[in-house]
């Protein structure tokens, strides 16, 4: 790992931030940042003075997905490699969502792959202006995966859903937000100051209303989710055993390679 910091918590005070920290990366997700953030999780969870985790990225993308360099560099056992890194993720979203705190994500720049999976396990998103959310896991040779498919088929419906996970994979910041996949959009190097804001306003709050109406709102999409991230892992690792995803992934890193802020799904 290139940054043995690469997730960092802040919890000084009763709003609680996550930033994610391989900005030379644009914070992709290797298998020590997935672990990691699933670990600063379940610390966040024991935390009796949190009222507020914001979750946020260093540098100039919130998440650039998977690290796709990562990935090539287990091509001996790839789908053994993919499926620990899944398993991870997974148990990540699935702990976002039972926090009864809420979550609000504070996304910029490029948000790929896994980091909008990300992004949507929180429960309120503030977007920058010019913030490109990217699905890109066609263009690898994957299936969705950390919920992706669920978020959006659940919020655009079917037909929607499919075509931002195959011929149209980029989503501009304005659209997202008139869909409804993201609250807030604001100006360029303001998110983090609005996500802040709601923050406060959460945390003065009562807790355990604030709990309830969170509790209340995703049990729904808990219980379901939790059956659909098993049918994304299988479905992925299915993708992940074809000569076709592994020639994908070899040319991502390749072209990483000649670029090499560029390792992650973010094209």
């Amino acid at each position: 790992m290139d940054n043995p910091n690469s997730v960092v918590l802040d919890a000084s005070s009763e709003i609680v931030t996550l930033t994610l920290r391989r900005p030379a990366s644009l914070n992709a997700l290797d298998f020590d940042a997935i672990t990691a953030l699933g670990r600063a999780v379940a610390q966040v969870a024991a935390m009796p003075h949190a009222r507020v985790l914001m979750l946020r990225g260093e540098g100039r993308s919130f998440c650039g997905g998977g690290d796709v360099a990562a990935m090539h560099a287990e091509r001996e056992d790839l789908p053994a490699f993919i499926a620990r890194m899944i398993d991870s993720f997974h148990g990540t979203a699935m702990a976002l969502n039972r926090l009864p705190i809420p979550v609000i994500a504070s996304v910029h720049g490029a948000v790929a792959g896994g980091g909008i999976s990300l992004a949507l396990a929180c429960d309120m998103v503030v977007a920058a202006r010019g913030t490109r959310f990217v699905t890109a896991y066609a263009q690898l040779g994957a299936s969705a995966d950390g919920g992706l498919s669920f978020r959006l088929t659940q919020q655009l419906g079917a037909a929607r859903a499919f075509e931002l996970l195959t011929v149209r994979s980029t989503l501009e910041a304005e659209e997202a937000l008139r869909l409804g996949l993201i609250n807030r959009l604001v100006d360029a190097d303001r998110a983090d100051d609005e996500a802040l804001r709601w923050a406060h306003q959460l945390a003065a709050m009562a807790p355990q209303a604030v709990a309830e109406i969170k509790g209340l709102t995703s049990v729904q999409v808990r219980d379901a989710l939790e059956v659909h991230l098993a049918r994304e892992k299988e479905a992925f690792l299915r993708c992940a055993a074809t000569p076709d995803f592994a020639a994908r992934v070899a040319a991502f890193a390749e072209r990483g390679n000649a670029a090499p802020a560029q390792r992650s799904a973010a094209p």
